[in-house]
């Protein structure tokens, strides 16, 4: 365990606190009198089986003074895998998250030379093992007034599992699956039919569920990267995968959680105790309405034959790709009829380059090939234009198909990296004035982006229509756009280490500029609370529409204080933009 004299000798805080009084029910800070002592801290730690850990930045050994070769050599190797990231207690798989206000400490540059700062990595870090430990590290930021954070991977593309000056939960470690042939809610009625399950706790990855579940030949709605975690955000966010097309979204097959709240009490929700929390849970938000500790998913049966398309497409010329693209979403409505699903990428950089890997479960091959083959023979007829790839094949199972989802142009781990979406509805595929101005609206995205100091590209989800459209959005508080959506179109960015904080704020505003193209063409709609512009305007309304007003009840029933509190999440207009202090009046 360390003690703050440990701090004194790691990085540089990430704010000068020195002459900061606390305000009314402000977070307590670093060298205020309310900071816990060195021997607070100390029995603490022996509190959660002496689990406490002095968070240190990952990058730090590679940046004087504390550059050490030996560990250095270890950043460098792990630093853009996601399976070293997310065994540090301080990393982001996003760097920019990391950074506080522009200061961090980043390792893919200059080594040696740039000051090591904490960012916003926390100052301490509780690797839970147990509940009992959860529960105490809740109660012990209550009481000691604390920002409080939670985490498994850290695999959160708007920074909600970090903050400055912070004690995060971390509960990667906590790894237990159940598989359950029947599973009937607690406190359901006699007699209540049981159904297929999996009951995992927090730190599970969807990497391992998905290889548990092909071993007992059933499949689960999960995420497109094995490495997020399955129980935690991406879920009560909504979860949507190539599968949600056929079963619907991560919140619709969601049976259980356990859940700490901000009074330290473990509780069970499900549809027949907390049921009011159990509708804010499906769809919410991350790191809102307390620490999930176990939850449980339905699964399905097993797929035996996915029909997998990867098509990349090389334009020379802005005007050929224009059309390929107008072409490409106007086939989305019978795609989407067929049950294809999957992901594209469109980037102009030099060339123009369209890529998708989209998928067909229980589908003909033969039937398959002729449909992507008379897109691809559409694509081929312009001057200019290279076929890179077209390729269709079969592969026998879920697992098999997993590795390919997330085949991208570029590596999207430990860099620095915003996205921003927002749902397309199904309407907009049915005329082709919807579809012109969707085209139009892309395209204009991406000119918004061309000319600042980052790599943009235009990301398409399309999982959204068949089971997501059936789902009873009364059941759940998911963003009701869900409901009608058929593609989620996205901008993403991305940028280097050395570019400066001025800069790095232009990026923030052509973001949210581009992703306005978009929000323009789709009144009534919304965005993926999990893949959002962190400076989404209206926010509230844009990632729980309806539901807004209802979850905010929520809140204030479970956790009064505001203890549990991230960015853009239900009640963070309460506090100020750090997230410190309270406002005394809601903007």
């Amino acid at each position: 365990m360390a003690s703050r004299s440990h701090l004194k000798d790691g990085c540089t805080p990430p704010v000068d606190v020195s002459n900061t009084l606390p305000g009314l029910g402000c977070r307590c800070l670093p060298n205020q009198p309310c900071w816990p002592s060195a021997d607070t801290w100390q029995t603490f730690s022996a509190s959660v089986g002496n689990r406490l850990i002095a968070t240190t930045p990952p990058a730090r050994a590679c940046h004087n003074p504390f550059y050490d070769f030996a560990k250095c050599w270890e950043i460098q190797r792990g630093y853009s895998e996601d399976t070293w990231r997310q065994l540090q207690p301080g990393a982001m798989t996003y760097t920019n998250w990391e950074t506080y206000k522009g200061e961090g400490c980043l390792g893919t540059s200059n080594f040696l030379n740039p000051p090591c700062h904490q960012g916003a990595v926390p100052l301490f870090t509780v690797n839970a093992s147990n509940v009992a430990d959860i529960q105490e590290t809740v109660r012990f930021a209550a009481n000691h007034n604390l920002r409080l954070v939670i985490k498994n991977t850290g695999h959160d593309l708007l920074g909600r599992s970090t903050a400055p000056n912070s004690l995060s939960l971390w509960v990667h470690y906590r790894k237990k699956m159940e598989v359950v042939d029947a599973f009937v809610p607690e406190g359901a009625p006699q007699g209540t039919e049981g159904e297929p399950a999996v009951v995992i706790e927090s730190g599970v990855q969807f990497g391992e569920l998905y290889k548990l579940l092909d071993e007992h030949n059933r499949t689960v709605v999960g995420g497109s990267s094995p490495t997020v975690g399955a129980a935690g955000g991406y879920c009560t966010g909504g979860g949507n995968g190539v599968l949600s097309k056929r079963y619907g979204l991560c919140v619709d097959n969601v049976l259980q959680y356990k859940v700490v709240t901000a009074d330290a009490e473990l509780r069970v929700a499900n549809a027949y105790q907390n049921q009011d929390l159990f509708w804010a849970l499906r769809g919410g938000g991350p790191g809102t309405f307390g620490v999930v500790v176990e939850a449980v998913m339905r699964t399905h049966p097993p797929l035996k034959n996915i029909i997998k398309v990867h098509v990349t497409i090389v334009s020379l010329f802005g005007t050929a790709m224009d059309k390929i693209m107008r072409e490409f979403l106007a086939r989305h409505n019978q795609w989407g009829k067929e049950g294809w699903s999957g992901y594209a990428f469109n980037i102009h950089k030099i060339v123009h380059i369209l890529k998708f890997n989209y998928y067909l479960p229980d589908g003909d091959l033969a039937q398959s090939q002729a449909t992507i083959e008379d897109f691809v023979r559409y694509a081929r007829s312009f001057l200019g234009v290279i076929i890179l790839q077209s390729s269709v094949e079969s592969l026998p199972s879920y697992l098999d198909a997993v590795p390919t989802f997330l085949d991208m142009p570029i590596k999207q781990i430990g860099i620095n990296f915003i996205i921003g979406s927002r749902m397309a509805p199904q309407t907009m595929f049915e005329s082709p004035t919807g579809i012109d101005a969707l085209a139009t609206a892309i395209k204009e995205a991406q000119q918004d982006v061309e000319d600042i100091k980052a790599l943009a590209g235009i990301v398409m989800v399309f999982v959204a229509g068949g089971q997501v459209s059936k789902g009873n959005s009364q059941d759940t508080s998911v963003q009701p756009a869900w409901r009608s959506a058929l593609l989620l179109p996205s901008v993403g960015l991305m940028w280097n280490d050395d570019v400066s904080y001025k800069d790095q704020q232009e990026i923030q505003r052509a973001l949210t500029k581009a992703v306005g193209r978009l929000r323009a063409i789709t009144p009534g709609s919304g965005a993926y609370v999990n893949e959002a512009d962190p400076n989404e305007p209206d926010w509230q309304d844009s990632f729980f529409g309806a539901n807004y007003p209802r979850l905010r009840q929520i809140k204030h029933k479970y956790d009064p204080q505001g203890l549990f509190i991230c960015r853009k999440c239900v009640g963070s207009e309460d506090w100020d933009d750090d997230l410190m202090c309270p406002r005394l009046q809601s903007p």
